[in-house]
Order: C-alpha cells, then sequence, then structure tokens
C-alpha cells in the first residue's frame, strides 16, 4: 500500500485511477485523535475541540493508497470532503470502524 504525503497526492492517484476505469472502493474512518502525551494542560485546551483524524483508503485489485489528515475544526472537514466529493461518487464510499480501518491499513482486510 502506497502513503500518501498530502491531499493532493491523494487526489492524483484517484484521477489516475478513475482515467483508466479501474474500479475500487474507498473507506473512509474519522475518529478522535489520542496524543501520546499532553502537550497542553488543561487550561489551555478549554473550548477547543477535540483533534481529530480522517483516514481515507482508496483499494483497488491493482493498487491502493492510504491518507491521514488531523484536523480540529468542522469547516476543515468539510472542505477535504468538497474536494473528495468525485472520487467517492466514482470509487463508492464506506464508513468503516476504527478497528477495521487498522486491519486495511496493515494489509490484513483486503475484500470488502
Amino acid at each position: 500500500m502506497k502513503y500518501s504525503a498530502n491531499l493532493h497526492e491523494l487526489k492524483d492517484f484517484a484521477k489516475k485511477m478513475m482515467d483508466k476505469m479501474v474500479k475500487g472502493k474507498i473507506y473512509v474512518n474519522q475518529a478522535n485523535h489520542n496524543l501520546e502525551e499532553l502537550i497542553l494542560s488543561d487550561e489551555d485546551t478549554a473550548g477547543r475541540q477535540p483533534l481529530q483524524m480522517l483516514r481515507i483508503v482508496i483499494q483497488s485489485d491493482q493498487e491502493s493508497i492510504y491518507y491521514e489528515y488531523l484536523f480540529n475544526e468542522a469547516v476543515d472537514l468539510e472542505e477535504i470532503n468538497v474536494q473528495l466529493e468525485e472520487i467517492y461518487t466514482f470509487f463508492g464510499k464506506e464508513i468503516v470502524s476504527v478497528d477495521y480501518m487498522n486491519e486495511l491499513i496493515q494489509g490484513k482486510n483486503t475484500n470488502s
């Protein structure tokens, strides 16, 4: 599985597959991201949105790609979803659990 460094790379990968008419599936997971250690005290984080992680896997018979994005504002998530709307439509989007996504990333779950 290829790991995408940024959204542009993920979109390029998807567009190439779309141009070749390669079918696949896009798996999406959004969950709270737990930091290993607390960086700021509770006083400093009061009123802030929790850090979220959006994880995306585009999987086909030929290849697959993984992308993750950390955010804490809903507007960031909305912006990404708008940019990926065409890709979601082409591949068919499936929302999956954290455990299922972990299995996909580790290559343990190659069948939908």
